[in-house]
């Protein structure tokens, strides 16, 4: 048996294993329950100290609402990003002080009952959050308005987004959800809670695939790499953000299509795209071929690009 399938039935894996050679089905496994992985004593190793976090909240909006569960996992990487040791995950649950929207309920599955005289501890989680290198969300844009709202002190921290960050597409998948992408490696998760949700996004960080999927070039480099892996290179580099700043409402069809989205900030309002730095020039002469104004770029980093 597959050593991360030891926690499954041996009889019904037996079966699952069966049925997988067969090409018009595909096995789903439920992930094993959470666990730490620490080396030798147990101490943190030398290393970069990543926290995996998940928030829910009472609404979707931070300015409204508040943290109704947080949870964190604390993992350790080399310099090439491979995993050395993990801490098991803190979470934390709190009572908003209001009845929660049934829309919430239904999205988190928390009660007002699951909640009722529950606080989270926000020394610890500050200094879980301050011991980070990096902080790590699949949607980072979202739970770091959160985190900067609660812990203002952490607003600088640098945050990397296994949603965004990871070229999925490239590697063969046609969608970025988290379930989605587990599920396309076999596995599933029971529940959508923070510590499910963050415990899912460790396991599928974990996951490997070729630099290059093509099945059609028996050439292409056969070397593997974790997700992990690549969301740390991504992270690190830095990025330039052009903003089409002044351009007339006639071209929004063709900023679309170039790959630039809408910031509908009322402070902003304005098409934008993130490109590495050898392809801001190619950008700008792309500009001046539509007659638009030279963009605005911004340098990027792991600090900034999600906030």
């Amino acid at each position: 048996m597959n050593r991360s399938h030891s926690h499954l039935d041996p009889v019904s894996e037996a079966l699952a294993e069966r049925l997988a050679d067969f090409p018009d089905y595909r096995v789903l496994r439920a992930l094993p329950q959470p666990y730490a992985s620490m080396p030798g004593a147990g101490a943190p190793p030398e290393g970069r100290c990543i926290a995996l976090l998940d928030v829910e909240t009472s609404s979707l909006d931070p300015q409204s609402g508040s943290i109704i569960e947080i949870a964190i996992m604390l993992l350790w990487v080399d310099d090439d990003g491979s995993l050395l040791g993990h801490f098991p995950i803190f979470s934390w649950q709190e009572d908003s002080g209001h009845p929660l929207d049934e829309r919430i309920t239904r999205l988190t599955g928390l009660r007002d009952c699951d909640l009722a005289g529950k606080a989270i501890d926000d020394e610890v989680v500050r200094r879980l959050l301050d011991r980070a290198d990096l902080l790590c969300a699949h949607n980072a844009r979202f739970d770091a308005a959160w985190i900067s709202k609660r812990w203002p002190d952490l607003a600088c921290k640098p945050w990397a987004c296994s949603c965004v960050e990871v070229p999925w597409q490239e590697l063969g998948f046609e969608g970025r959800s988290q379930p989605f992408l587990l599920q396309q490696h076999g596995w599933f998760s029971h529940a959508h809670r923070a510590p499910a949700d963050v415990w899912a996004l460790f396991w599928l960080l974990i996951q490997s695939r070729p630099d290059r999927h093509r099945d059609d070039d028996d050439s292409a480099s056969t070397a593997e790499r974790t997700y992990l892996q690549r969301l740390m290179t991504a992270s690190d580099r830095q990025t330039f953000k052009l903003e089409a700043v002044g351009a007339p409402f006639s071209k929004r069809d063709v900023l679309r299509a170039r790959g630039y989205s809408w910031d509908a900030h009322p402070l902003r309002k304005v098409w934008w795209r993130e490109v590495l730095p050898e392809a801001v020039e190619p950008e700008q002469l792309w500009f001046a071929r539509e007659n638009l104004p030279q963009p605005r770029l911004t340098p990027m980093t792991a600090r900034d690009r999600h906030r």
